[in-house]
């Protein structure tokens, strides 16, 4: 069995009604907890979905590993975890992992729907989903189950796939197509995402809702204590610290970002560059050896992933952001957790000049913008921060007044889950009792 009825119905919180709350079923790539970067944006819509909308979110997710698979309720989220193998999402094994993923999700979405009917009378009123692959998954078991399926669209994963996996790329473009065909909904993080949507593949503007990316603005914060941070990095108290945090693909320009390196270190011998994620090919096959090419060793860190927890005292410790990305398709119409992670920090960030990036990162205003691949603007953009310290506080406090201002999530996930409308949440009533 995937979940055990017995012990889900011991561990319902006090108060919390089965048989009267609404049920969305939200699929995750990793389960909650640790809330990391492959869960985050689902994270939050669980959380403001239940203080918004009174809601049951009954979260979908792979285990770690089969002895780990488990189902319990977290913060009123039910975490229901099919038998997976997370643990190798980024390893060599990830494609036939996420197959068997996609599958196993899309089976435990209808046994939930079958055993809610038979036992609370009331299925779930809608299906949500992130990222294509998750999105396909949702929209053929919405089929399956009669139920609308929404989905957050906020990378163009075919674009992401031309460099990294490239025989992936034409079948992603057909899954995102169908994606975006059939769900009843999308939300995006940009303008520009919207504009390209409709255009290009012919989407309703009523279909397509704007919901940037955010961060938690009470946990990316700038007086997030810091002591023994560096020391534990081997890094000088007094260096200068560059930080690149997230995934580590061709299109994030890290290459970029270590050329530039080479410059100020031409300067500041002193300074150092912590690279916070790794993993892909692209960082093994070509990162690691520019480290050595350039003669960096000395100025790179690479713990590698660290737990989402502990990244706020990490950025907290570094004096700049830097976003060297490549200038894409994907890149031009997207937006990025680092850039509100940094900036919640209170960290100045120097950034690629790219258009959807570029409408709330502004040169001179919260940021020092280069243009793509242009490593000479990126290390005097770097140099120019690490000299004035009076302008890297004024961009970075800045940058911290729009996040509170803007992009919280708190604020900005209710965008999203106003479309959790009684269109949907009151389709299926609950079976009367006599």
């Amino acid at each position: 069995m995937l979940f055990s009825t017995k012990k889900h119905l011991d561990q319902v919180p006090a108060g919390f009604d089965l048989d009267s709350r609404p049920k969305v079923g939200v699929l995750v790539e990793t389960t909650i907890p640790p809330v990391s970067r492959a869960n985050l944006r689902m994270y939050w819509l669980a959380k403001v979905l239940i203080a918004e909308k009174r809601v049951m979110v009954n979260m979908v997710s792979p285990s770690r590993n089969l002895r780990s698979r488990r189902s319990y309720f977290v913060e009123w989220i039910w975490m229901n975890q099919f038998p997976g193998w997370a643990c190798h999402l980024y390893t060599r094994w990830r494609l036939p992992v996420r197959i068997w993923h996609f599958l196993a999700s899309i089976i435990s979405l209808v046994i939930l729907e079958v055993w809610y009917r038979r036992s609370c009378g009331r299925g779930f009123a809608a299906l949500h989903a992130w990222n294509p692959l998750a999105g396909l998954a949702a929209v053929l078991a919405g089929k399956l189950i009669r139920k609308p399926v929404f989905v957050d669209f906020t990378d163009f994963y075919s674009d992401i796939a031309r460099t990294d996996m490239p025989l992936l790329s034409k079948p992603l473009v057909w899954l995102e197509n169908y994606v975006l065909r059939q769900a009843r909904f999308i939300f995006v993080v940009s303008n520009q995402l919207k504009e390209h949507l409709a255009r290009a593949h012919g989407l309703t503007p009523e279909k397509i809702h704007i919901v940037p990316d955010g961060t938690d603005s009470e946990t990316f914060r700038p007086d997030v204590p810091t002591a023994g941070v560096r020391e534990r990095l081997g890094i000088p108290k007094d260096a200068p610290v560059l930080v690149f945090h997230g995934d580590i693909k061709h299109d994030d320009g890290v290459d970029i970002l270590l050329k530039a390196l080479a410059l100020v270190a031409r300067e500041r011998p002193d300074a150092r560059l912590l690279i916070l994620g790794g993993g892909s090919p692209y960082f093994d096959e070509v990162c690691r050896p520019l480290i050595a090419a350039l003669g960096l060793e000395g100025n790179v860190v690479l713990p590698g992933w660290i737990p989402h927890a502990d990244v706020p005292a990490v950025l907290c410790a570094c004096d700049i952001g830097a976003m060297t990305l490549r200038a894409t398709l994907n890149h031009d119409h997207y937006l990025s957790f680092k850039l509100f992670e940094y900036w919640g920090c209170g960290k100045p960030v120097v950034v690629t000049k790219l258009k959807a990036i570029g409408e709330i990162a502004r040169d001179g205003e919260n940021a020092l913008v280069a243009p793509s691949g242009d490593v000479e603007a990126f290390a005097k953009a770097f140099l120019r921060l690490i000299a004035d310290k009076e302008l890297a506080a004024r961009l970075g406090h800045a940058g911290r007044e729009l996040v509170v201002r803007e992009y919280d999530w708190r604020e900005i996930m209710k965008k999203e889950t106003a479309v959790y409308t009684a269109e949907f949440l009151d389709a299926a009533e609950p079976r009367k009792t006599r």
